[in-house]
């Protein structure tokens, strides 16, 4: 399992990231700014690891709809700063739908 700390952790990795797959968090993680902000994402690094991490950690999102969000707002606003990526994150989880 590899351990990515923060949001600008899964910034530094979001294009290297599998095709499939998504990431885990702690039990304990809420969908709020600060929390993801802050907190550690746990990528498997093979399927049985994955399959041991479902009945420790949380499920969060999927790697491509991780990927499909941050280029989304980066096409949309190729200026956009972290906060605003981080919003756009925030707003996916809320809504369901791309922030533009």
């Amino acid at each position: 399992m590899k351990t990515v700390k923060g949001f600008d952790g899964l910034l530094a990795i979001y294009k290297k990231l599998p095709k499939v797959g998504g990431f885990y968090v702690d039990n304990n993680f809420l969908n709020k700014k600060a929390i993801i902000n802050n907190s550690n994402y746990y990528v498997p690094q093979s399927e049985e690891e994955d399959d041991d991490m479902e009945d420790v950690y949380k499920t969060w999102l999927e790697f491509p709809t991780f990927t499909a969000i941050i280029e989304n707002k980066l096409e949309h606003h190729p200026d956009a700063t972290k906060d605003d990526l981080l919003d756009a994150v925030v707003y996916y989880l809320e809504e369901d739908d791309f922030l533009d």
